[in-house]
């Protein structure tokens, strides 16, 4: 369950990191780089082509809708009872979808506040991504070559960061609860996404919507 509920929990980062392929199919005009075209120092694109406006607007749309919809989804599905962000009576008193004290106080999360979450989470996973693709070009390797491990967990990083940062918008306290009561949800994040990531990029590759699979 601990490992249902890390994934659960990160959906909206995951949602944003594979969703340019698919925005780029719906919206295919519009393909303004966010570098603007501008080069290094070193005469290489800053980001390249492939990080566009689209991207970074769509991914971080889809971020706070998916926050919304997994919020609504734990409410009517047991097994991640509790994992809303805290929309529904967090108790930080006890465990996650524990039953709630009398005696203590509950928070909830306002449901806007929650995709405001979502979409600042999807925000900060693409711009991880964009910044390793801004020292990716600095070291030499070409748009759409690998670089293991930082292909894999470059919106990990920033995608926990920004659920830090953005923590005061939910219940007080979930997000530390969620992200630290269970060193699972942790190592899942870290160990299992590289892994997932993959699997994605490789799905994405086979429907066309990415140019290489990985």
């Amino acid at each position: 369950e601990s490992v249902l509920h890390a994934l659960w929990m990160f959906l909206p980062a995951y949602v944003a990191n594979m969703s340019p392929g698919l925005v780029a199919k719906l919206i295919p005009g519009w393909k303004a780089p966010i570098d603007g075209g501008r080069l290094g120092k070193d005469g290489k694109r800053i980001l390249g082509p492939g990080k566009t406006w689209r991207g970074l607007v769509g991914g971080t749309l889809l971020g706070g809708v998916t926050a919304g919809l997994v919020a609504i989804g734990a409410f009517h599905w047991d097994l991640m009872a509790g994992w809303d962000y805290g929309a529904n009576d967090f108790n930080p008193n006890n465990a996650l979808g524990a039953p709630n004290e009398e005696d203590a106080k509950i928070y909830e999360s306002h449901p806007a506040l929650i995709v405001l979450f979502g979409a600042f989470v999807g925000f900060m996973s693409l711009v991880g991504d964009a910044v390793k693709s801004y020292f990716k070009r600095r070291i030499g390797k070409d748009r759409g070559r690998p670089w293991v491990p930082f292909d894999q967990l470059d919106f990990v990083v920033f995608g926990l960061a920004a659920m830090a940062l953005a923590s005061p918008l939910l219940a007080d306290g979930w997000v530390k609860a969620a992200l630290l009561d269970d060193w699972i949800i942790l190592a899942t994040l870290v160990i299992l996404t590289p892994f997932l990531h993959f699997l994605v990029n490789v799905l994405g590759y086979v429907l066309k919507l990415k140019e290489v699979p990985w």
